[in-house]
Formats: C-alpha cells, structure tokens, sequence
C-alpha cells in the first residue's frame, strides 16, 4: 500500500510539473491571457507547495539524505553539478527522462 501511495504522489508530482512548465511556457511566448494566468496561480501554488513538501518526504528517502535546498531539482542540479555517484546517474535520469522535454527552454535541470 505505501508502495502504491509512494507512486501516486510521484505521479501527481510529475502531473503538477506539466501544468507549471505549461504554463510557463505560455508565460515565456507571451500568449497567457488573464484570466488562463488568475486560474494557473493555483496551480503554481499547489506544485510549488508539492515540490517542497516531496523534497522533504519521498526525494530524501530516494536520494537518502536530507535536503540542503527546497526544490526537488535544485537538489538534483546539484548532484549534477557533482558529476559523479549514483545520486548523479539517478538525478540525470530523471532530468533526461522526465523533465527536459517539458521545460518551456528545454534544459530543466
């Protein structure tokens, strides 16, 4: 079951991600209306609130330490940045995998 909850919240978090990067996206070409942008603020808020709450939760248990910054990808970037170890090659997949393709400039982490 927890496996199960684990998965879940993974995959809402991604979900959120999309919704962000969408709206960015639109933000970034200029072609977000009012009205898309007073809706999106929501949405920033719950995924910006997920993103914190999952880097202290389900990232510290996957990447088994405690969070030195707030985001999941600027923990990421850092272990990047380290380029080396496990907690390298996981991060760039993630990045490579799951982010970069929807980051509205293409280079998420």
């Amino acid at each position: 079951m927890i496996i199960l909850k684990t998965f879940l919240g993974l995959y809402l978090f991604w979900f959120f991600f999309l919704a962000v990067m969408s709206l960015y996206r639109a933000h970034l070409n200029k072609t977000i209306s009012k009205l898309a942008l007073v809706l999106g603020y929501p949405i920033l808020i719950v995924g910006a609130s997920l993103d914190c709450l999952m880097n202290l939760t389900i990232f510290s248990l996957v990447f088994l330490e405690f969070p030195h910054e707030w985001l999941v990808t600027k923990r990421m970037q850092r272990h990047i940045k380290d380029g080396e170890g496990w907690r390298f090659k996981l991060s760039t997949f993630i990045c490579q995998s799951l982010l970069n393709a929807f980051d509205a400039e293409g280079k998420h982490c």
